[in-house]
């Protein structure tokens, strides 16, 4: 019998965590003041993102996954190709563009403070339909894609680059799913009707799994905010 394949498409970035030394809990205001010098340990570096949270997730379980993501030719996007070279995923099957930087988050986690993330889309922003391998989409069993609502491409015109790259799939025959992320109200995907995106792509998705907060602020803002207050 065939083994089956996956595709883990969609967003990938380099997290950057900066270790508090200090385990003590301070409210956010004390903690972070103008011109203060806050004593760290060494950063913890990793791969983030849809493409190799998931990806190297079905793979260390023992899937056969090919990654279809995007960096920029720049240190950070080495630096992402050699983490990934480290699960024996072949540089090869990545998208390497000139002209735009890699993704990357640094993460800030500090004692008794939920995470707060510093991100930049840089590459993600670019992934179009076109990047997609269509040959090798066909011979998947499974195509995923992941955080529309950070990859700029994939958001404006009201999702029509989301949809038209998961219709192609869906019409080759591949199952499909997707997941989403946190968007930044303040941002330009906070401007966009979700639910009206989510309401054309939907039809071409098999398995859907954002977070309860990520849905609930894309269909009822209201209650989301009011989530946000408590």
């Amino acid at each position: 019998m065939d083994k089956k394949k996956a595709i883990a498409a969609g967003h990938i970035c380099l997290d950057i965590t900066p270790a508090f030394k200090s385990k003590e809990e301070k409210s956010i205001k004390d903690l972070f003041r103008p011109g203060q010098l806050i004593a760290m340990d060494a950063a913890k570096v990793s791969l983030g993102g849809s493409v190799s949270n998931t990806g190297i997730g079905m793979k260390r379980l023992g899937a056969d996954v090919e990654l279809m993501g995007m960096v920029g030719n720049d240190a950070f996007g080495q630096m992402v190709l050699n983490e990934l070279e480290k699960y024996d995923i072949s540089p090869d099957s990545m998208i390497v563009r000139d002209g735009v930087g890699t993704s990357y988050s640094v993460i800030l986690a500090p004692a008794g403070i939920d995470r707060i993330f510093l991100h930049c889309s840089g590459a993600n922003d670019t992934f179009t339909l076109d990047d997609i391998d269509l040959e090798k989409v066909k011979g998947a069993n499974l195509f995923h894609f992941g955080y529309p609502p950070i990859m700029r491409s994939m958001y404006v015109n009201d999702g029509e680059e989301l949809v038209k790259m998961m219709k192609k799939v869906k019409e080759a025959g591949v199952a499909t799913s997707m997941d989403l992320a946190a968007v930044d109200e303040a941002s330009e995907a906070g401007k966009v009707d979700w639910h009206h995106v989510l309401e054309r792509v939907m039809p071409y998705i098999d398995i859907f799994v954002p977070s309860v907060e990520e849905l609930c602020y894309m269909l009822d803002k209201e209650r989301f905010r009011e989530w946000q207050e408590r």
